[in-house]
């Protein structure tokens, strides 16, 4: 044996030099092991983690406000600084960093789009899901009408979405996650907009075709011309959007589902109506480039052509549809304002007189006079928004509105999964009037694969 060889037991002359030898070994055998050991997520001690049973605290947002303000200390919002805590680390291993630094606290905003490429996130994702719908099934209408009376709130907030044809018979999902509830509030969701993840380097790239390829008749012997498609890329980066809600300190004493799910709410709605405007009419720039100002996108006139606004008449649903190019068989939805969808349901044609109006429904023809509208156009969904412009301008009037029909999966909705959290009893009027401010910040971006895919009916006279 070698001199630089490993000593063996029976080299050993005492009882101690083997003890010794064998501690030695030991200790050099623990460190090898603590260096090779996988980094071990970080969390608060008596945090829930792994599945979580009927009576196990979830995840509140109101908890994180008050310990975000200091009211709580982090025995008393354990869950949410676990939460907090394990969503930095993650997207930290991604080169996240938050723009507000050690002064955001991270919220879930989708657990669905949490970077789940290896085995801690796809676990994160399940143990985050089941927290934020812990206590989906606490939720009391009855006690949070009573609380909104208490501070102020109204328990039915004004939402992009109509309740025509038994829409106030099914409650919200107060208690889901913030992104869950904000869809069931945006346009563009429910018309079937395609939602992906927006990775943590905040960038993210959809091809595209911006041209066919063609096809020729050729000859014996004659070589085919080349014809290759133009191609081209959704480019997609992470847009700031800003929710600010204003909450009574009164909410953050009644810590129960029912005023979590009235905070939750408010959030969704504010984040909801701002995103569908700009999915809509954005410019670009810091904010979403709206599918209005593509140039992509077609055109249609309204059949009747007036110098202060043109009227929507029933040939116009097939013409539009006709404009869509043969890749889409079917549109999924239109999206019109309430007032002009109600304004074509209630339109009939003339009997006995000229304008009297007393003839058949032009929209829907069979329709009986006990029967709700129907929230569709000869088959296809309607989206009703207020979020579609009331202010379009042609000739003296400016109080017209415009028709969109497409095939909204080809319109791309990416966010982070994440919302990057602070909040703050300071302000103007907070201090004073008793309230927090919390305001989050989201990252999100959206645009048409395809613009031809959506047919635009514009200035139109909402009557």
């Amino acid at each position: 044996m070698s001199e630089t060889a490993t000593p063996t037991v029976d080299r050993f002359q005492t009882r101690d030099e083997i003890v010794s030898f064998i501690e030695e070994q030991a200790t050099v055998a623990v460190e090898k092991a603590v260096v090779n050991t996988p980094k071990v997520e970080r969390r608060v001690p008596w945090a829930t983690s792994g599945p979580i049973g009927r009576d196990s605290d979830g995840y509140s947002v109101l908890k994180a406000a008050a310990f975000a303000l200091g009211y709580v200390g982090p025995d008393q919002a354990k869950e949410e600084l676990n939460v907090h805590h394990q969503l930095r680390d993650l997207y930290q291993t991604y080169g996240f960093v938050p723009h507000c630094g050690h002064q955001s606290f991270l919220v879930p905003l989708a657990t669905n789009h949490l970077p789940a490429f290896e085995p801690r996130g796809s676990r994160l994702r399940d143990e985050i899901r089941q927290k934020m719908t812990a206590h989906a099934d606490r939720f009391d209408p009855d006690e949070a009408s009573w609380i909104a009376r208490r501070v102020g709130m109204r328990t039915k907030a004004l939402g992009t979405l109509s309740d025509i044809a038994g829409g106030t018979l099914v409650p919200l999902p107060m208690l889901g996650e913030l992104i869950d509830l904000q869809r069931n509030l945006e346009a563009f969701a429910s018309a079937g907009a395609q939602e992906v993840a927006l990775p943590p380097n905040g960038r993210l790239q959809f091809p595209k075709l911006t041209g066919g390829s063609t096809a020729f008749w050729i000859g014996e012997g004659t070589s085919i011309t080349d014809a290759d498609p133009a191609t081209g890329s959704l480019d997609l980066q992470a847009k700031k959007l800003g929710v600010f809600v204003k909450v009574n300190n009164e909410l953050m004493r009644f810590a129960s589902p029912s005023a979590e799910g009235l905070v939750r709410h408010d959030m969704a709605r504010v984040a909801a109506l701002k995103s569908d405007l700009a999915m809509l009419e954005g410019t670009g720039g810091t904010q979403i480039k709206g599918l209005l100002s593509y140039s992509g996108i077609t055109s249609h006139t309204a059949t009747t052509v007036g110098a202060n606004g043109n009227t929507f008449e029933a040939q116009d649903v097939a013409a539009m549809e006709g404009k869509l190019p043969d890749a889409v068989a079917t549109p999924t939805s239109w999206l019109m304002r309430k007032t002009m969808y109600a304004a074509l349901m209630n339109r009939r044609a003339d009997a006995v007189s000229a304008s009297d109006q007393k003839g058949a429904f032009l929209f829907h023809p069979s329709r009986h006079a006990a029967d709700a509208p129907p929230a569709e156009l000869y088959g296809t969904k309607v989206v009703r928004s207020s979020q579609i412009a009331n202010t379009r301008i042609k000739g003296a009037s400016s109080n017209l509105t415009y028709i969109l029909l497409g095939y909204f999966p080809d319109w791309i909705v990416s966010r982070l999964g994440v919302m990057e959290f602070l909040a703050s009893g300071l302000g103007d009027s907070a201090l004073q009037n008793d309230q927090t401010y919390l305001r989050g910040i989201q990252h999100i971006d959206a645009g048409p694969r395809n613009a031809a895919s959506f047919v635009l009916c514009d200035q139109l006279i909402v009557g």
